[in-house]
């Protein structure tokens, strides 16, 4: 991410704190795998795995979000059962992964081989997805420029305004 966009998210983490941050993060995926062109978003809050993206070439991702400030992340057993149910669906199970610090990017993990536990972040690395990480950077900043300022003064109900005018399903089971 670049170096506004850090300080953006840094913003929001000291006004709404972390578990806010990583719902708000999850929201802003999701408006960026939009603007990647996945036309098909579901994104369901705390219910489930965290957002399903798919788009016209049928690839479909279901990703479960994680934020921290650590060099740690908690993958739950709910988590990779969750992530399981949607690889039935065809979809790709992926753990994203945002570290709040300088320099920091999204780290998209295949997830059928995770097991579940405290996972070291850069233990991620063998299973990255680099092109998907690659098509979403750029689109992620730009969700930060366009929507900092609505999601200051409104939070999620501006993110969830936000998704639902592109079509997407919000708060979905």
């Amino acid at each position: 991410m670049n170096t506004e966009t850090y300080q953006r998210l840094k913003k929001l983490h000291e006004k709404y704190g972390p578990q806010e941050f990583g719902k708000l993060c999850q929201k802003f995926l999701a408006l960026a795998f939009h603007m990647a062109g996945y036309r098909h978003i579901v994104e369901r809050g705390v219910q489930g795995v965290d957002v399903d993206a798919a788009n016209e070439s049928g690839e479909k991702y279901a990703l479960e979000v994680k934020t921290t400030g650590s060099k740690f992340v908690s993958f739950e057993p709910k988590d990779v059962d969750g992530l399981k149910k949607r690889e039935k669906d065809g979809y790709q199970p992926v753990l994203a992964v945002l570290r709040l610090d300088r320099f920091s990017n999204w780290i998209f993990a295949r997830a059928d081989t995770i097991k579940a536990g405290s996972i070291f972040i850069d233990s991620l690395r063998p299973y990255r997805l680099r092109d998907l990480e690659g098509s979403i950077y750029s689109f992620f900043d730009k969700v930060i420029m366009n929507h900092f300022d609505g999601t200051m003064a409104e939070a999620q109900r501006y993110l969830d305004d936000a998704l639902r005018d592109k079509g997407a399903e919000v708060g979905a089971l």
